[in-house]
């Protein structure tokens, strides 16, 4: 489970049969996004603390670990909640999308 909000505060729990760890990240950014009018959106009227979250095949995040040799400046991660993940590895002039489906 993957989960977000927008206080820069993410959690990754790994949960088994006969086991549950969460690893929690602290302070992390939340850039701004661009509406379709050009002008940057806020997160007015939004809960800062709730946590959009989603499932997803641990064999999936691992391939999108193993297989980055790219060494990115800035990474984002962007949840819909339930439904997918969403990441964005920048380096330089490369722009890397990842797409992981929530399960069911």
């Amino acid at each position: 489970v993957i989960e977000a909000n927008l206080s820069g505060e993410m959690n990754l729990k790994i949960e088994t049969d006969l086991v549950s760890v969460t690893t929690h990240f602290k302070d992390l950014g939340n850039p701004p996004w661009a509406s379709e009018d050009g002008s940057e959106s806020s997160s007015q009227g939004r809960d800062l603390e709730s946590m959009a979250e989603a499932r997803i095949d641990i064999k999936k995040l691992q391939q999108l670990l193993a297989g980055q040799q790219v060494n990115p400046t800035k990474a984002l991660c962007n949840i819909a909640s339930k439904r997918i993940v969403h990441f964005i590895l920048l380096h330089e002039d490369v722009s890397l999308q990842y797409f992981i489906p929530a399960l069911a």
